[in-house]
This record gives structure tokens, sequence and C-alpha cells, in this order.
């Protein structure tokens, strides 16, 4: 008899189980037919946004990496648009950057090595122009056509972004600024940015970005029915999305400080051990200035937030494994991506370092780092998802 309630109970969990799962699947295509053209047109165009911010970092972190950076000394919105054409064109613009500190720290540059500097620098701006007519026409016209109506969270949102990407323009110059200060020269010190400003400009980047697809796939994906360890599962993507977002930061500080060219012939080990000597990572007051201005310790704090989202993200695989019974196949899904960027992530940051820090890699790092940062921001949507329709 208690045998036969036993096989009755587990019967019903099953069935319960199974509910809640096909529950959870049964609106798999609520958001692609065609009464959800707004959501289509809508999440194309923030799509479309966002690859071209993607393009953005991705040029500018190659900016970095051939110290480009400073090879274009003044701010003109929109007469920059237009490169130097003619050689005296190119003469004169040469002339303008002879007077920054860097050309002072490398007077041999010759006008044809400029061009390559040159290069990177205006195609970075000039790609940051396109974003602002990419989203703001488009945005215009939506609301134009009421597709916002009743939506004034979402609304304000997609304003406070177009105007957070016009301030990430004015934050750009204000980061190059730093580095054409001639008090870099006066103090013996490396003509380039500030750390702490590069850092600001990369977080602001990566914030605009994360806004634009976590909308983009709010639009995107219906909204999931109950499923046991939901709240568990959920809480980890969120917190594993957070602590990758914070490691890329830390890793515009490595940039900044050129962190990364460190303990690169001694990898995996830093110095001879998992953590640097003390008198290596402690040398300014207060201790915590080190983590910021000091290259052994920025490098120590990214490979300690890079660990820090790797468990997270192991942890998270725990969980899945424990609810697996009821995780829709969605979910599954949109983590299966996940693990499979973070393998080509760390092995990207792994060949940073192997590599002393080779551009083709540590760009492919950088670009890593946001393609991860996609995959946890599509899983928490997927979980998250309202079913919002326009």
């Amino acid at each position: 008899m208690q045998q036969a309630k036993r096989w009755v109970s587990a019967a019903a969990g099953t069935a319960e189980n199974a509910t809640a799962a096909a529950a959870a699947e049964s609106s798999l295509s609520y958001l692609k037919g065609p009464a959800f053209k707004r959501n289509r047109a809508v999440r194309r165009w923030l799509f479309a946004s966002s690859g071209i911010v993607f393009g953005v970092v991705c040029f500018g972190g190659v900016t970095r990496l051939t110290e480009s950076g400073l090879s274009i000394v003044e701010w003109r919105p929109v007469t920059g648009v237009r490169p130097p054409i003619t050689d005296e064109e190119w003469i004169a613009e040469f002339a303008k950057y002879k007077g920054s500190p860097e050309f002072a720290q490398r007077s041999d540059m010759t006008v044809d090595e400029f061009k390559w500097i040159f290069f990177w620098e205006w195609a970075h701006r000039l790609l940051a122009r396109t974003v602002g007519v990419v989203y703001g026409v488009p945005m215009l016209y939506f609301f134009a056509r009421g597709y916002f109506k009743g939506r004034g969270l979402l609304g304000a949102s997609l304003v406070g972004l177009l105007a957070l990407g016009g301030g990430q323009g004015a934050l750009g110059w204000y980061m190059v600024k730093s580095g054409l200060d001639p008090k870099l020269l006066e103090e013996r010190k490396k003509a380039t940015v500030s750390a702490y400003r590069l850092a600001a400009h990369l977080t602001l980047a990566f914030s605009i970005y994360a806004g634009m697809m976590r909308i983009a796939f709010g639009l995107a994906n219906p909204a999931l029915g109950a499923f046991k360890g939901r709240l568990v599962v959920q809480s980890l993507s969120r917190t594993a999305c957070g602590i990758m977002f914070g490691t890329a930061i830390t890793g515009a500080f490595v940039a900044g400080l050129d962190a990364g060219l460190l303990y690169c012939d001694d990898f995996p080990w830093m110095a001879g051990g998992v953590f640097p000597p003390d008198d290596h990572v402690y040398v300014l007051q207060p201790a915590w200035k080190n983590f910021l201005e000091n290259p052994p310790a920025a490098q120590l704090l990214h490979r300690i937030m890079a660990g820090t989202t790797t468990a997270t993200i192991v942890i998270l695989n725990g969980a899945a494994m424990v609810y697996k019974g009821t995780l829709p196949a969605t979910v599954k899904s949109a983590l299966r991506a996940v693990n499979g960027m973070l393998i080509v992530q760390v092995s990207l940051g792994f060949a940073t370092l192997l590599s002393f820090v080779s551009i083709p890699i540590a760009a492919a790092h950088q670009a890593g780092s946001l393609i991860l940062l996609t995959k946890l921001i599509r899983l928490c949507a997927v979980i998250g998802s309202k079913g919002m329709v326009l």
C-alpha cells in the first residue's frame, strides 16, 4: 500500500513538472507571427544599432592597442567626418599632431606612419557618429507612429540611451584631452590618456550596448511560464552578468595602465606565485588606489574578477543541473551559448598574455568580453521576459 502511494506521488510530481515545462514552452512562437511586426521592427533597429556600437568598441580597442587614440588633436563633431585627402591636407593635419606631447615622444614618425594611426581614430569616431544617425532617426519615426504609446518606461529608456550616446561623444573627447596635456612632458610621463577616463568611456559604451540588447531581447522573447528553480537560476544569471560587466571594466584599467604586458613570461603565475608579492601590489596609499593606478595590482584585480565570473557561471550550471527536469529548453539553449563563449573568452585571455599582448588576439579578447556579456544578457532576458507586445 505504501509503495503504491509512493508511485502515485512520484507520478503526480512528474506530471506537475511536465505541466510546468509545457507551460513554459507553450508560447515559444508567441512573438514570431505577423501580429508582432512592431516588435520585429523595433528589435531589428536595436540589434542594428547595438551592432554598430559593438564595432565602435572593437575599433576603440584596436585604437588603444595601436596607440592611435591621440592622432586627432581636435574635436570637430561635424566637419571631422571628412578625413584629409590631398597631400597638403595630410601635411597640415600632421603639423597639428606635431604639437602634441605624444609626437614629442615619437618624433621620428613619418607622414605615412601618421596616416596609419590617424585611420584607426578617425574610423572609431566615424562609427560613433553613425550610431547617432542609425539609432536616432528610426527612434523618431517609431515615436511618431505611436509604437511606444502607453509604454512610458520603455520610451524613456530609449530616449535615455540616445542621451547617453551624446554624452559618450563628449566623454570621449574629455578622455583624449587627458593625453594631450603638456604637463605629461613636464612630469616625464608617457603621453597616454587617463586610465580613469578610459574606464569611464568603456563603461558608458558597454552600458549603452547592454541597454539596447536587453530591450531588443525583451521584445523577441515570449513570457515563460513558472518553473521550479526560476528564482535561483534567474538570480545567478543576473549575478554572473553583473560580475562579467565589472570584469570588462577592470580590463579597461589593465589597458589604460599597459598592465597586460606584465608577467607574460611567467604565465599562469605572477612573479612566481598565484598572487604577486606585496611589494609589487601595494605601492600606493590608500591601498585601494593600487588596483586602479598600479599595473601589477590592476592585472591581479582583472584576473580575480575573471575567475569570479567563471566560478559564478559554473555555479549557475550546477543550479541548472539541479532543476534540469523543469528548466525550459530556451533557457538551456541560452545557457549553452554562455558556456561556449566562456570557454572561448578564457582561452583568449590566456592567449593574450602568452602572446605578449598581440594586437589581433588582444582585440579579439576585448570583443569576446562583449560577446560573452551579450550571451548573459540574452539568458537574463529569456528568463525574465514578460512577453512585451508593442
